[in-house]
C-alpha cells in the first residue's frame, strides 16, 4: 500500500492512464473518419463536393432491380437454365453484400453479376427465345449497361484515395492507424 503513496508511482499511473485514453481516443476518431469516408459509397451527398452526384450503391441497387426484371424476361427453361441460375445467384450475392455494406464483397458480386448478364447476352445472341417481350429485354440490358457505366464514372475511388493521402498518411495518423489497428476505407474495384 505504501507504494501507491509515492509520488513517482502516481506519476507513472497518471502517464499510463493518459496514454491509454489517448490511444483509445485516436482509435475511435480514426475509425470514425474511415467509416465516414467509406459511407460515401452509400450516400451521394458525401460525394457532391468532389463532383459526384450519385453514390455507387444507388447504381448497384438499380442493377439488382434490372436483373429482377431480366429474370422474368428470360425465363428458366431450356437454354436459359444456366444464365438464369447465374444471374439469380449473382443478384442475390450483390443484394446481400449491399445489405451488409461490405464493399469488397459488393465489388466481387457486381463482377459476377456483369459476367452473368454477359451469359444472358450470349444465349440471346445464340437464338434462345425470350419468355416476355423482346423490347423489354433490350431496354433492361441497355439500362443495366448504363448503370454499370455510371459506376465506372463514380468519384468514390478518388474520394477514398484522397482521404488516404490526406488523412491516413499524415502524422500522427500514419503511425496511430497501424498501432490501433484501424482499417483503411476500401476502394470499389
Amino acid at each position: 500500500m505504501s507504494i501507491l503513496k509515492k509520488r513517482s508511482t502516481a506519476i507513472v499511473i497518471f502517464v499510463v492512464v493518459v496514454a491509454l485514453f489517448s490511444f483509445l481516443g485516436c482509435k475511435r476518431s480514426l475509425g470514425k473518419a474511415c467509416r465516414q469516408a467509406e459511407d460515401a459509397f452509400f450516400d451521394k451527398s458525401l460525394l457532391k463536393a468532389e463532383g459526384g452526384y450519385s453514390a455507387p450503391a444507388d447504381h448497384l441497387h438499380n442493377c439488382v432491380d434490372l436483373t429482377n426484371r431480366l429474370l422474368s424476361v428470360i425465363g428458366t427453361d431450356g437454354e436459359w437454365a444456366g444464365p438464369y441460375a447465374a444471374v439469380k445467384e449473382a443478384r442475390s450475392a450483390l443484394d446481400e453484400a449491399l445489405t451488409v455494406k461490405d464493399i469488397p464483397a459488393i465489388a466481387e458480386a457486381n463482377q459476377a453479376l456483369s459476367e452473368a448478364v454477359a451469359q444472358v447476352e450470349a444465349a440471346k445472341a445464340a437464338g434462345a427465345p425470350l419468355a416476355e417481350s423482346y423490347d423489354d429485354y433490350d431496354k433492361i440490358i441497355s439500362d443495366f449497361h448504363s448503370a454499370q457505366s455510371e459506376l465506372d464514372k463514380s468519384t468514390y475511388n478518388d474520394h477514398i484515395l484522397a482521404f488516404r493521402d490526406e488523412v491516413l498518411t499524415a502524422f500522427p495518423a500514419s503511425l496511430l492507424r497501424h498501432v490501433t489497428g484501424v482499417k483503411a476505407p476500401e476502394t470499389f474495384s
